[in-house]
This record gives C-alpha cells, structure tokens and sequence, in this order.
C-alpha cells in the first residue's frame, strides 16, 4: 500500500492538470514503451546468437569433407573448395595448398591456422569474417583447413532486423495507447455520465437520483453509493429546514411577547412596582428562549452520526435512582410519589447510550408526568431485562394523553391542545429530545394510555460493537 500511494503521488506531481483518461494512456505508453523495446532487445539478442551458431555449423560443414579425405587419402591430390566457400588448406610443411580466401586473410594464414575449430571474428581490411581452423591428422602429417565467413551479410541481416524491430515497437507502443485511450473513454463514459447528471441535479434542484447502470461493476455500486449518499444529504437538508422553520414559527411568540413586554416597560418606567413586573415576565420569557436554544443545540448533538458511548446495566440503575431521587427533591410534596422497580439483571449487558442521555431521558419523561398530573400522583420507573435487552417504562397516574396526539407526540414543537390552551410553557421538544436519544441507541419507544394514565416503554438493545466505549 505505501508503494502505491507513494506512486500516485508521483504520478500527479509529474502529470499535473491531466485527466485520469489522460494519465492512464500516457502511463500506459510508458510501460508499453519498456516492455517491447525490453522484448525487441531480447528477440534480436537471440536472433544473433542463433545466426553466429549457425555461421559457426557452415564453417564446420565447410571443413569437414576436406578433412576427412586428408585423413583417408593424405598422398592424392586436394579437391578445390566449392563456389562461395572461403577456405585455405595449409600442408605439414606449412604452405598453402590451396586456398580461395581473400588477400587480406591469406596474408594472416599462418596466424589463421593457430586460431582452433573455435570460431574467432577477424579485421580483414574494411570486412570482417568469422573464422575457424580444423586440424586433420595423417600419417604424412598434420593439415589444417582454415575455413572463414562474411559477417557483413550477418550483420546487414541484423540491421535490417532492428530497423523491424524499432518501427515494429514504435507501431505497439502507438498501437497501445490508442487502444488504451479507446478503452479508458468506454470504461469511464457511465462516470461521466454520472457526472452529468449530478451536475443537472445540482443545478436544477431536483429530487430525482442518479441513474444506476445495468450490471454489477464498480460504477453501478459507485451510481448506488451517491443516490446513498444524495439521500442522506437531502434527509439532513430537510431536517435542518424543518428545524429552521420550527423553529422560526415557535420563537415569533415568545420573541413577540418579549418585546411587547420591554415596551410596557419602558411606558411603566415612572412606576417602580409595575417597571419590576414587567421585567419579571421579561425574564421569564428570556427563560423560556434559553430553554428553547438549548433544545435544539441538545437535538442537533443528539441526531449526528458519531456513534454514542456505552454505559452497561448498573450504570442504568445508578443514574434511574439518581433521577427519582432528583424529582423527589424537587418535586417535594405530600401528594406526590416517585419511585423505581428493578426486575432482572444483566451484569455483562453493554448499551449504546451513554449515563449522561440515560439521566437526560429519564428526567424529561418524569418531568412530563408531573406536569401533567398537576403535581399530584404516581411516577413509577422500572427497568426489566430481556432476551434481547432492556425495557425502560415510565407509567403515571395522570390523565393519559389524547389518542389523536399519539402519532405525533415525538415531533418537534408538539403539544396537545388543552396543553397549549392551558398556557403550559413547555416547548414541545421534551419527547423529541426522548426520542432522538432513544433513536441514536437503537432502540424503539411506545406511547400507550392505560386508563388510569399514561405509560411510556423504551426497549434498547445490547450492543453488538466490539470491545467498551466510554462511559459519559
């Protein structure tokens, strides 16, 4: 991995401004370029090695007949060499006997005659010829028949060779990257097409997704990938636009009533009793702002994607007794009663949501169940564990909830009727906020009435993630 990241970096920093398309011909031309010059190289190293073994075969066939009628008949005349065989017989007494070998090689032939059947390449004036020397051993004594070849032909064949060679190489090479060029622009023609389609998306505005291309290649799983991708981006968008909206439409009241507030202020400014009550509706209502704001500061935390820490079963025993007990406190009161029930165990159980959401979440849905008991009756908070996890339930003795508010009592700024017209100065964000943090646990939440109130049941699920998160 490290060679090819260090390889792809090259290759931009030589190839700037070029397009993949671009890169990959020039980069296959390069390596085109390396492996049939390599192979041309190679093909005319052999091709000479085969003609100098062949030479060398001719020399010896040339020789060899002569030889052996020395052997058999050294006292009768020598037959004369064939018609284009360069050959010199040389006697025990060291003359020629016959020869048919140019000047510039009969000068040499006493030098000639000690070469050996090995055959050695020989200067002869402005030519050059492979020569060898076979000794024929007789009863007179010893010949020796010098036999030569012209490697100009040798070597007129090579050169004729590597002009092919060259211009068969520089055709590849051509022919490649052409090929090359042709098969890169049909293999990334559906990414530029994609391409094309994203950018008419983005401009015009459309919901529509990318089309996705028959089979299954990299590009239709890449087409699969951004309509993923283009829908979570879009969920987000209207997320966020909803929230915008939201939360435009919920602070025009209170905005509204601040101001109109500050102004009764302002005309009570001679009066110092009524002056310190109309800045104590302002700052109640600056209150109600604050608790707003940081509603939706606590709901855009809970909805990212970064993956929650996980508490396990005493933690959520800890911080349930820890809420019941912050309720009673607060919530000091003869006719009121708060109190848990734990039913089962799971000490090895592990929960993807972390001490401080449980204390969050435990605390809204007490709070809400005060509130619309009016202060006066019973919360009670049990925890069981399951088969498959844990059931959190909150049950009340209040008067329950309409069945029609139900649907969309997790919606943001949500409240029943009677809620609103009874002037309550809730947001609406309490049970968003429950089910956000519910959500990012996995897990599911349940609203139902009892008859006798209201029962909220929260069921979370053991985490499957490997190894123990934090604990927050």
């Amino acid at each position: 991995m490290p060679w090819n990241s260090s390889s792809e970096r090259s290759t931009s920093m030589r190839l700037p401004g070029l397009s993949i398309r671009a890169r990959i011909t020039v980069g296959s031309l390069v390596i085109a370029a390396v492996l049939f010059s390599g192979a041309a190289v190679f093909f005319r190293g052999e091709v000479q090695a085969i003609l100098i073994e062949t030479t060398t075969t001719l020399l010896h066939s040339d020789a060899a007949p002569i030889v052996t009628d020395l052997i058999r008949n050294p006292t009768e005349p020598i037959d004369g060499p064939s018609e284009g065989q360069l050959i010199a017989i040389v006697g025990p007494d060291g003359q020629i006997s016959k020869s048919s070998l140019p000047m510039a090689l009969r000068k040499r032939v006493s030098e000639l005659a000690t070469i050996g059947e090995t055959p050695q390449t020989i200067d002869a004036g402005n030519a050059r010829y492979l020569v060898a020397a076979t000794t024929a051993v007789t009863n007179q004594g010893n010949w020796v028949v010098i036999t030569a070849r012209n490697e100009e032909a040798l070597g007129l064949l090579l050169d004729e060779l590597g002009r092919v060679l060259i211009m068969g190489t520089v055709l590849l090479t051509v022919g490649f990257g052409l090929a090359s060029w042709l098969l890169t622009g049909a293999a990334l023609r559906p990414v530029n097409r994609l391409r094309k389609e994203a950018e008419s998306l983005s401009t015009t505005g459309s919901s529509a997704q990318l089309l996705v291309p028959a089979g299954r290649d990299e590009v239709s799983r890449l087409a699969v990938t951004l309509n993923d991708f283009i829908s979570r981006l879009r969920r987000s968008l209207d997320r966020e636009k909803q929230v915008v909206s939201d939360a435009s439409h919920e602070l025009r009241t209170p905005l509204a009533v601040l101001k109109a507030q500050l102004e009764l202020a302002h005309l009570n400014s001679g009066d110092a009793p009524a002056l310190e009550a109309d800045i104590d509706d302002a700052s109640r209502t600056v209150d109600r702002l604050s608790r707003l704001a940081t509603n939706l500061l606590e709901l855009s935390k809970l909805e990212s994607q970064q993956a929650p820490p996980e508490c396990g079963w005493e933690n959520l025993i800890a911080e349930i007794s820890a809420s019941v007990d912050r309720a009673r406190v607060v919530r000091n009161g003869e006719d009121l009663d708060v109190d848990y029930e734990i039913e089962g165990e799971d000490p090895t159980g592990r929960y993807a949501i972390s001490v401080t959401n449980v204390g969050q979440l435990i605390d809204n849905l007490i709070s809400n169940a005060i509130n619309a008991m009016g202060g006066r009756g019973a919360v009670t908070v049990t925890l069981r564990s399951l088969a498959e996890g844990a059931m959190l339930s909150v049950v009340d003795t209040g008067p329950g909830m309409p069945e029609s508010f139900i649907p969309v009592a997790f919606d943001r700024f949500s409240r029943p009727e009677q809620s609103r017209a009874s002037g309550s100065i809730g947001s609406g964000l309490g049970l968003a906020i429950v089910h956000a943090i519910v959500t990012r646990a996995k897990g599911t939440i349940s609203l139902r009435n009892t008859g006798t109130g209201l029962a909220i049941d929260i069921r979370l699920p053991r985490s499957t993630r490997t190894g123990q998160g934090p604990r927050a």
